[in-house]
C-alpha cells in the first residue's frame, strides 16, 4: 500500500466514523447485526467456493429453498442459529467463538489506525 492509498484509507475511515456517530442506537444495533451476519456468511461463502459447492446445492442439503438462502446471503433475511447450525453440519465445519471486550477492540482499532495514518 503506497502513501496515497494509506491517506485515502485513513480519510475513508474518518468519514465512516463521523457518519456512524450520528446514528440512533437502533441503527447501530442493526448495523452491528449485519456486520456479524456478514462475518459468518463470508466464511461460509469461502468454504463453498473452496469446495466448489453452489448455494443451490447447499440449500438442498439443509432442506431450505434456494431463494431463501440467496436472500440470507444478500442480507435481505436474517441468518438465524437454526440455519447456521444446518450449514455447519452440511459443510462439516465448526465456528469458533471468541469474546473480545470493547476496550480490547478499541485498542486493536487504535493500533490499526496508527499503521494507516502516517506520522
Amino acid at each position: 500500500m503506497n502513501m496515497n492509498s494509506k491517506n485515502k484509507a485513513a480519510e475513508i475511515r474518518l468519514h465512516y466514523e463521523r457518519v456512524m456517530e450520528n446514528r440512533t442506537e437502533e441503527e447501530k444495533i442493526e448495523s452491528d447485526t449485519l456486520a456479524l451476519m456478514a462475518s459468518f456468511l463470508s466464511r461460509i461463502e469461502s468454504v463453498l467456493e473452496e469446495r466448489q459447492v453452489t448455494k443451490k446445492a447447499l440449500a438442498k442439503e439443509i432442506k431450505t429453498s434456494p431463494s431463501y438462502l440467496t436472500q440470507v446471503f444478500r442480507g435481505d433475511k436474517p441468518l438465524n442459529f437454526v440455519t447456521l447450525t444446518k450449514i455447519q453440519r452440511a459443510l462439516d465445519i465448526q465456528f469458533k467463538i471468541e469474546i473480545a471486550t470493547a476496550e480490547r477492540l478499541k485498542a486493536t482499532q487504535r493500533k490499526q489506525k496508527s499503521v494507516l495514518i502516517p506520522h
